[in-house]
């Protein structure tokens, strides 16, 4: 699983690619902020902390969470630096994984075109060392490139892979 934290003024945004399914809540709130075309694709100083915490809020995946540095309480998605992740990347109520009877479990494997398998799950995600956690969407490499098989770094671009997909 990737995950990263950027630094901003007075807040740290942490970002889990495993758990994002693209809701674009993000991109489309604070786009000076999250840019998906951008490297990196978060910038904490596009916008101050209260509006960088309002828009995280919406996460429905809880990819995105954040924790104010500079005394400002948190929000549903927000945490101490010392807190448990859980609470606040717990995923939506409304999400697909949040409902999990057998009737309703419905998986979906798509090619990308010149990219990765795309699976929205939710579905079970073996790791290496035998732990397993549930994930909503994940990237799997078809490349054979990527430096976190079986995860999708991007390396098909990079190597110019090309293949047909949606």
């Amino acid at each position: 699983m990737t995950t990263r934290e950027y630094e901003g003024a007075g807040i740290i945004v942490h970002w889990d690619s495993s758990r994002c399914f693209h809701s674009e809540r993000c991109t489309n709130g604070a786009p000076t902020v999250f840019d998906r075309t951008a490297r990196p694709w978060v910038n904490p100083l596009g916008a101050g902390a209260d509006e960088i915490a309002k828009v995280i809020d919406t996460c429905p995946s809880g990819a995105l969470s954040y924790t104010r540095t500079d005394g400002a309480p948190n929000g549903r998605r927000g945490r101490a630096a010392d807190e448990d992740p859980g609470r606040s990347t717990a995923t939506d109520a409304r999400s697909p994984m949040s409902d999990r009877t057998p009737a309703s479990v419905s998986v979906t494997i798509t090619p990308l075109r010149n990219g990765p398998l795309s699976v929205s799950g939710p579905v079970d995600l073996a790791g290496p060392d035998g732990t397993v956690e549930l994930v909503e969407r994940v990237d799997l490499c078809r490349c054979g490139h990527s430096a976190s098989k079986p995860l999708c770094d991007n390396s098909h671009a990079r190597v110019g892979f090309i293949a047909p997909g949606s």
